[in-house]
């Protein structure tokens, strides 16, 4: 990998960006996160003269174009400026005149000497050229180590078969329609190529019981081979599904995060291996989200849709064993719990759920054993019922090593 320095001033750059010959939204970027007072902030260090960091951008093959590898939001904030989205500040610290009297001027406003200073101010330009396919990405995980960038942000920026895969499962949600009013969250920060990648990762493994790490999936994207694209499709597919089942579930405000979407991912793909009828899919999906927010001990009926309202605690289950059900999934859907235990003990609850409101439906035996064993628990007394009869069933029906 060669770097080659330069030191072009802010007009070339604009000039370029508009002309469509530097790209600051290449497909490994975040998306543009800098608030305001940041923009401004970048604004004055320019007028003030003072040294910014410099930019680095990859030289596309064969082309007159780059990509910004690393600089993205402040060549965003000068683009912005120059566009007239915001004003100067003038009241930043240290206090100067000068800049006191610049106070909510757009660019457009600005006397010739200043805006003449800014087109002129140098920006130090790193190109990165006869690099090999993992060199950028590694460059940028390196310069954005000290920063907050999640791990999803981090690994965007390897180049290969297996994060562009990703990538585009990601639009394809986009496309979809999946967005924070229908999901819970939005991709603003890449969420869903997170989920996404541990979906892709569970699948290659074939098992809920290897704990998948931010590591194990930057590893993975590492290889220089892709997944599988009988995997991209089986995700393609299940996701349509979990589409379908968020729009059919009027009425309840649904609020997904990034642990229970993998989880119901994890649960559409395999009732699809097993069953067909979507329809025992979206109407499990609808009443296990109302569940989860519905008070236990005095249900009102009133404020539940009238195609869930009927049966919503099943006869086969006391509403205290259901009401243990929802609170270990619950206890165990915090985003920050990635230890397999939890993805497995997730699992199994929705599983055991959908059993009892299903009871008569035709299924493997590995579902007819927990089926039988939810049911043991159903004759105890509630106050000996706990978690850890959860995970000794887990554990004796080895749950969720095979998916």
């Amino acid at each position: 990998m060669h770097l080659t320095p330069s030191d072009p001033d802010i007009a070339t750059l604009y000039r370029k960006i508009k002309q469509g010959r530097l790209d600051l939204q290449p497909n490994f970027q975040r998306g543009e996160v800098w608030g305001k007072s940041k923009k401004q902030r970048l604004i004055d260090s320019i007028i003030r003269g003072w040294h910014i960091p410099p930019i680095h951008v990859i030289q596309v093959p064969n082309s007159d174009k780059q990509e910004v590898l690393d600089g993205q939001q402040r060549l965003a904030a000068i683009r912005d400026f120059l566009e007239g989205d915001f004003a100067i500040n003038g009241n930043l610290d240290p206090n100067e005149p000068e800049l006191n009297s610049l106070d909510g001027m757009f660019f457009r406003e600005l006397p010739q000497k200043i805006s003449a200073k800014i087109e002129d101010f140098t920006i130090r330009l790193l190109t990165i050229s006869d690099y090999k396919p993992g060199e950028p990405g590694e460059l940028f995980y390196r310069l954005n180590q000290p920063t907050n960038l999640t791990s999803a942000e981090q690994r965007n920026a390897y180049f290969g078969e297996a994060r562009q895969q990703v990538k585009d499962l990601s639009e394809f949600m986009t496309e979809k329609g999946f967005n924070r009013d229908l999901l819970g969250f939005s991709n603003s920060r890449m969420a869903y190529d997170d989920v996404i990648s541990k979906f892709l990762v569970t699948l290659e493994l074939g098992t809920l019981r290897k704990k998948i790490t931010a590591n194990s999936v930057t590893s993975r994207y590492r290889d220089s081979d892709g997944f599988d694209m009988h995997l991209i499709y089986i995700v393609q597919q299940t996701l349509i599904k979990l589409h379908m089942c968020l729009s059919c579930n009027k009425g309840i405000d649904v609020k997904l995060n990034k642990a229970t979407t993998l989880s119901w991912l994890i649960f559409i793909h395999s009732y699809s291996e097993s069953f067909d009828n979507e329809l025992y899919l979206t109407e499990f999906f609808s009443r296990f989200e109302t569940l989860k927010k519905t008070s236990f001990d005095n249900i009102d009926y009133g404020l539940i849709p009238e195609r869930l309202s009927h049966g919503l605690i099943p006869e086969r289950l006391n509403k205290s064993l259901v009401k243990k059900i929802i609170s270990i999934y619950l206890d165990r859907s915090s985003s920050r719990v990635a230890d397999t235990s939890s993805v497995v003990l997730r699992d199994m609850s929705l599983w055991s759920l959908f059993l009892t409101y299903n009871p008569n439906i035709q299924k493997p035996a590995k579902l007819n054993a927990l089926y039988d064993s939810i049911h043991h628990l159903a004759t105890l007394p509630p106050s000996a019922v706990s978690e850890s009869n959860f995970e000794q069933i887990s554990s004796s029906l080895s749950w969720g090593s095979k998916l």
